[in-house]
């Protein structure tokens, strides 16, 4: 290929990598902008603390499910066609919901959006990890995720007000507007072609399942991932109906949120390259470690300025723990295999959105919210101790021709 060859490959890759990240922006905007208005949203239908609960849970049921195939399926059929279907799936949820009339007929909204997170986040990081050359990876994977955070800053504020000022309705299709312009812009990505990779791993599903299991590092992932969605259910549901608890209205709660979405973002370029020295699995224990601590302390304000410096606090490690997470199981899985991988370190997490918010919510209904918030802290500081414990045994590379 001559010098000119070369130079238009760069810039369509270049362009690549920027279009991915304007995708994930508009859909974590439309993943995060019903996340402070639906728990207000369902309350006023009808639903009690602990209905809630299960209407968060029956998001991470379909998100569970789906994660292991859909991320085995994009290892076959590509990425793109994948995240198509995912932000389908963010342009009808939101529709759904505005439709209801009570609170029973939340429950298929959210198993739409429940397929929708399951075929687009973690999915995407792994497409622009194969769109991205490999000396300007880390950055491409840093910028994707900063996309990720600005989209969730925008969202829950733009949710927030327009639910307050148009009602409830307005900001639902705020959302699907936000997912239509992803869905969009995937139609402007090439597709990946793997046929060597797809090739070279010769087993089904649950054979690559089973061998990303018998990595010990992938699992230690897996069970931080697990903790770290019991703190995002305990912020995301949960932090919502505390704020109505003690005087925040929707707006007030979006504008929390938003801080801490503003610092989670300004946290992950700066994690990408931390990464570097002190290594992604480290660093997502000191990231769970210190949201368990903010989470813990969440309780013991009322004010917005001092929920929102907590909240700030909380964002940035999650921005750490969500970098370093990532880059992680992309690192650590082998090629033809990353999607699986990524769908089963999924797996722990939707499995924790699955139980965290009953268990928070039956919690919160019969003691109260704040006792919710202390109780998934203290199990995310066992949790951490059990990951560190579950490193120690080794990290042995999986093999991808093994098909046992």
């Amino acid at each position: 290929m001559g010098f000119e060859g070369a130079e238009r490959l760069k810039r369509r890759e270049q362009w690549c990598v920027w279009v991915l990240c304007l995708v994930i922006f508009f859909t974590d905007a439309a993943n995060g902008s019903t996340i402070p208005t639906f728990p207000f949203y369902s309350s006023g239908l009808g639903a009690s603390i602990a209905l809630i609960g299960l209407l968060a849970s029956a998001s991470g049921i379909s998100t569970m499910l789906m994660a292991i195939p859909l991320g085995y399926l994009s290892d076959r059929i590509g990425r793109k066609k994948v995240m198509i279907l995912g932000a389908a799936c963010f342009i009808l949820g939101p529709v759904a919901y505005s439709l209801s009339t009570e609170p029973l007929h939340l429950f298929p909204a959210q198993v739409i959006l429940g397929i929708a997170k399951a075929s687009t986040f973690s999915i995407g990081f792994v497409y622009i990890t194969e769109l991205a050359p490999i000396e300007r990876r880390s950055l491409a994977q840093g910028l994707y995720l900063t996309s990720m955070g600005a989209g969730f800053t925008l969202g829950p504020l733009a949710g927030g007000l327009s639910a307050k000022v148009w009602g409830y309705a307005t900001s639902f299709y705020l959302s699907s507007g936000f997912a239509f312009c992803a869905l969009v812009l995937l139609f402007l990505l090439p597709e990946i072609k793997r046929e060597n990779d797809m090739n070279r791993y010769r087993g089904g599903l649950f054979e690559g399942f089973r061998d990303v299991l018998r990595n010990p590092s992938l699992v230690a992932a897996g069970v931080a991932n697990f903790f770290n969605s019991m703190l995002y259910s305990a912020t995301m549901v949960y932090f919502p109906l505390y704020g109505k608890e003690v005087g925040l209205d929707e707006s007030q709660v979006g504008m929390g949120l938003t801080v801490r979405g503003m610092v989670s973002t300004a946290t992950r370029l700066p994690t990408g390259a931390a990464i570097m020295r002190l290594g992604a699995l480290r660093l997502m224990i000191v990231g769970l470690g210190v949201s368990a601590i903010t989470i813990m302390a969440l309780p013991a304000f009322e004010s917005l300025v001092l929920i929102s410096v907590i909240l700030g606090i909380q964002g940035i490690a999650f921005g750490i723990y969500l970098t370093s997470g990532n880059v992680f199981v992309t690192e650590e899985a082998p090629e033809g295999m990353k999607g699986a991988a990524i769908g089963a370190y999924s797996t722990f997490s939707n499995v924790s959105g699955v139980i965290s918010p009953i268990l928070l919510g039956t919690i919160s209904a019969r003691w109260g919210i704040r006792l919710s918030f202390r109780v998934a802290a203290v199990l995310a500081l066992v949790g951490i101790a059990a990951t560190l414990v579950y490193t120690r045994k080794g990290a042995p590379q999986l093999d991808p021709l093994k098909t046992t």
